[in-house]
């Protein structure tokens, strides 16, 4: 019976030393694990940031080589771009402008040229307001004028002139364009550097 409890007891401590020795086996392999995979982490980063750079790199040079090989096109086209945007903001703010708005705005440009009309008899024509309105807009703007005909532009004229009012003195010596789209030219030649700014920022190039 002793030797039997003997057995016993050498084989439970058998057991327990190959459980003991599992366990480090897998503490070890689990650190190696973790080692190799902080490694390939590692690795991965480093060339991933090394592909990034290279192509910042690249992209860098051929910007430079554009600018240097076609300055004048490519300054052209900058400036195409730009001057697009910033006329489709202007459109875009116009589009939402009020009809009490586009009134005094186009009242403010007939005024412009108020001189050139005073005591002469006009034709107006309109688009994007009434026959009405169009007719008080220059009576009030340029006092003295003798209005005429107020007729409506056709769908092509008053896609071409945008919204707004053209005066023509009876016999065609005098005409002036009081709509958006003549708005939206004075604007991008007297103030195109402050739109560019108001739109990019200060930091903007050309």
């Amino acid at each position: 019976m002793e030797i039997l409890r003997t057995s016993d007891a050498m084989e439970s401590q058998i057991l327990e030393d190959a459980r003991h020795k599992a366990r480090r086996l897998l503490e070890a392999a689990d650190k190696e694990c973790n080692a190799v995979q902080a490694e390939w982490q590692r690795t991965f980063q480093e060339e991933t940031g090394r592909l990034d750079a290279v192509r910042d790199k690249r992209i860098a040079a051929l910007r430079q080589e554009l600018a240097s090989s076609l300055p004048l096109e490519y300054l052209r086209a900058r400036l195409v771009f730009i001057q697009d945007a910033v006329a489709g903001a202007l459109r875009d703010l116009f589009e939402g402008l009020s009809g009490v708005d586009l009134n005094r705005i186009v009242g403010q440009m007939l005024a412009r040229a108020a001189d050139a009309f005073k005591g002469t008899r006009v034709a107006v024509s309109f688009t994007g307001m009434s026959a009405d309105a169009a007719r008080r807009i220059v009576q009030e703007s340029i006092p003295g004028a003798v209005v005429g005909d107020v007729t409506m532009l056709a769908e092509e004229a008053a896609a071409v002139s945008g919204k707004g009012v053209i005066l023509e003195t009876v016999d065609g010596s005098t005409r002036y364009r009081g709509t958006l789209n003549e708005l939206t030219g004075i604007l991008l030649e007297e103030h195109r550097e402050e739109l560019m700014t108001a739109l990019f920022g200060s930091n903007v190039q050309i």
